[in-house]
């Protein structure tokens, strides 16, 4: 496999033949590994070059180092000068000292103010890719190199994680595990080489039913603010915008119209379907989904639409869909069985909320929960985790 230029790779677990060096978990340097092609890898990308106008004076004052400077300067040479001027009892120009040295104090606390935002506004971005070549290689490396763009241009520094799916169901499972495992330990890899960065920024190029699975495995208790980008589906800039984030949050948007709960005609009452239609496809999206349930034995189906064919771009309006997509599973009216038996989610829409959803609803019991999204090739809505028989 070809890296793009710039890229360091570091490790995978799953893919270690040999290796020298102390490893990172025990406090060691970067370790050296043979890689399998078929195995997640993990990548340094690296951050964009910084425009002229952000470097020199501009970039010392805006992350508070001049400031710094110029107040410890100011601050140390008057308070030099109100020393010898007590010591040798000289009255004139003393009072002017002790206002030189007041506002000396306060130029460096303004400095160390800067230095703190600065920080604060760091962030490492994780790009997170799962490559299904089924579904077409090229709008898959578009999507891959536009995160990348991203990244580079808005995080001080960014890993990739990636995998190509396989094609056989039991594998690709394994895969997506070991590409959340990957992704888990990015965060940990980007705590050491940004530990001032406030915030990490995962960016998902993958099929809604894999983020599901990948999200689920992610789950929501993470230290850091963890927020998941989405592309924009117009001409916007940048390319990428802050989504949801991994953490549940309280929300009061409710941009969806939930349905009422429906049984499916001879389906299995311990089995339940939650289903999002996001693109306001109505009776199209939910005949489709209304038939899958049918041929896979679902007894219970509920509904969530949108009534626009796009949401609102905003992490407002996607947490709200995440919030008010949990509430109205935990609300349903669902049977006791229902609620222990087997889950279904048919997706549509942004791959952030799949991940966000996928952390929320699935990773306290991910064996429960089966994602679906629809393969307009095949006219079929396609599973994953698939069944080994397919």
């Amino acid at each position: 496999m070809s890296y793009a230029s710039g890229h360091r790779r570091i490790w995978s677990d799953a893919s270690v033949k040999s290796w020298t060096g102390p490893s990172l978990r025990d406090g060691g340097g970067l370790v050296t590994t043979v890689e399998r092609s078929d195995t997640p890898r993990l990548t340094v990308v690296g951050a964009g070059e910084q425009p002229v106008s952000a470097q020199g004076l501009r970039a010392l004052v805006a992350d508070g180092s001049a400031v710094i400077a110029v107040g410890g300067l100011v601050a140390g040479t008057f308070l030099t000068e109100a020393g010898k001027s007590l010591m040798t009892g000289e009255k004139p120009g003393r009072l002017g000292f002790v206002v030189a040295v007041v506002v000396g104090l306060i130029v460096l606390a303004v400095g160390f103010w800067l230095r703190h935002r600065a920080r604060m506004g760091l962030r490492v971005g994780i790009i997170v890719n799962a490559v299904d070549v089924h579904r077409g290689r090229a709008r898959a490396e578009q999507r891959n190199q536009q995160a990348e763009r991203f990244s580079q241009g808005s995080a001080a520094v960014t890993l990739k994680a990636e995998i190509e799916l396989s094609g056989d169901p039991v594998r690709d499972r394994e895969l997506v595990d070991l590409l959340a495992e990957e992704t888990l330990r990015a965060t940990t890899i980007a705590e050491r080489l940004a530990p001032d960065a406030a915030h990490v920024n995962v960016i998902p190029t993958m099929p809604l039913h894999v983020a599901f699975w990948l999200g689920a495995r992610l789950g929501y208790t993470h230290a850091q603010h963890v927020a998941v980008h989405e592309l924009r589906q117009d001409t916007g800039s940048p390319a990428f915008f802050a989504a949801t984030s991994l953490r549940a949050v309280d929300v009061k948007a409710a941009p969806l119209t939930v349905e009422r709960l429906e049984a499916v005609d001879g389906g299995d009452m311990t089995k339940v379907a939650l289903a999002l239609d996001l693109q306001s496809r109505g009776d199209q999206f939910r005949d489709a989904v209304v038939k899958a349930c049918r041929e896979r034995g679902i007894g219970w189906l509920l509904l969530l639409r949108n009534e626009n064919r796009l949401l609102k771009q905003d992490m407002k309006t996607f947490n709200g869909v995440i919030s008010q997509t949990c509430d109205a599973w935990d609300a349903a009216p669902l049977p006791a069985e229902a609620r222990t038996g087997r889950h279904a989610i048919f997706l549509s829409g942004p791959v952030a909320i799949a991940v966000a959803l996928g952390a929320r609803l699935a990773a306290p019991t991910p064996g429960q929960w089966t994602a679906y999204t629809f393969n307009p090739v095949a006219n079929v809505y396609e599973p994953f985790p698939a069944p080994p028989n397919g």
